[in-house]
């Protein structure tokens, strides 16, 4: 396989979230061949028509957009706030979705959810997985990477339990297949 790259994106935005451990242990999971390129959305601005308008479209925006365009897929490491997805992400897939050249459109895109409850986020996953079919993304099939009970799974501020390990391996692997293939 050649050299791939996914573009990871983390929808908590706290430094020290279970989500961003979830998001540094992609890289001691990936296959061969794939680096995993970490995007913070952070600095973007809440999603609003009339700032392209008046101003163009923000550079954080361009530049997350052009990262994503280059890129062979996107891995979304996701918590799950009052069943649904987290605000700091959908608002980027927002800004993303309206962007010309629609990066996202066609991308393969594998979703990695957790929780500190049992159901490991899957409102979250199943919610993302109706937002990214509408751009028109393409979410790798396969069992779902919802991750629960998670705050005896990391530890160092990585991914420890071997069971999710494994798990997360298997999807990225899918996700690569499928980025290769296209």
């Amino acid at each position: 396989m050649s050299q791939i790259t996914f573009v990871a994106l983390c929808g908590s935005l706290r430094r020290a979230s279970m989500t961003r451990m979830l998001r540094a242990t992609l890289p001691e999971l990936a296959p061969e061949g794939v680096r995993i390129v970490d995007v913070e959305i952070d600095d973007l601005p809440l999603f609003n028509e009339d700032i392209r308008a008046e101003s163009g479209t923000p550079a954080p925006v361009k530049a997350l957009c052009e990262t994503i365009a280059a890129a062979d897929a996107v891995v979304l490491c996701s918590p799950e706030y009052n069943r649904m997805v987290p605000g700091a992400l959908k608002n980027a897939m927002d800004w993303i979705s309206t962007e010309p050249g629609y990066p996202m459109s066609g991308k393969p895109v594998s979703v990695m959810t957790q929780s500190p409850g049992p159901r490991g986020g899957n409102m979250s996953n199943y919610a993302w997985r109706q937002v990214l079919s509408v751009i028109g993304a393409e979410v790798v099939p396969g069992p779902d990477v919802s991750i629960g009970l998670m705050e005896g799974k990391v530890a160092d501020g990585k991914l420890v339990d071997e069971a999710a390990r494994k798990l997360v391996s298997r999807q990225l692997g899918q996700l690569a297949a499928w980025a290769s293939a296209g």
